[in-house]
């Protein structure tokens, strides 16, 4: 369990990038908002969530049921950034088609994957250790 909560980081990482990314192309380009971004949007909240989930069963998979500090903070910003990254998703949901936008995205992506990174780095010395 605990492979996979780890490995599957780099996944919840780079669904965050490519939606991050989309949203700036779309935005930078002036182009229409479009069902890839929704698409882009709803899979790095399922990700998070799915992570999310892992972690939760990891917590009470373990005999020591008590942890540090650093393991609660890194629970915190996880479960902060899947609620920006559902907020992000809802609030573009409610709109009509032709108001939706990509600056929504932007910022609430960007700052769904600053808390994930942040998240990470509680309690490893890097993303990619």
């Amino acid at each position: 369990m605990y492979s996979l909560h780890s490995w599957l980081r780099y996944a919840v990482f780079a669904i965050g990038l490519a939606a991050l990314g989309y949203a700036l192309w779309g935005q930078l380009g002036g182009r229409d908002y479009r069902k890839r971004m929704w698409d882009l949007a709803s899979a790095f909240t399922f990700s998070i969530y799915f992570q999310v989930i892992i972690g939760f069963f990891l917590i009470f998979e373990t005999t020591n049921r008590f942890f540090d500090k650093t393991l609660g903070l890194h629970m915190v910003l996880s479960m902060a950034a899947g609620a920006i990254a559902q907020l992000t998703y809802s609030v573009n949901r409610r709109r009509p088609r032709e108001e939706r936008r990509y600056t929504v995205h932007i910022w609430g992506v960007g700052l769904a994957l600053a808390l994930v990174v942040a998240g990470i780095l509680a309690i490893r010395s890097s993303v990619f250790s």
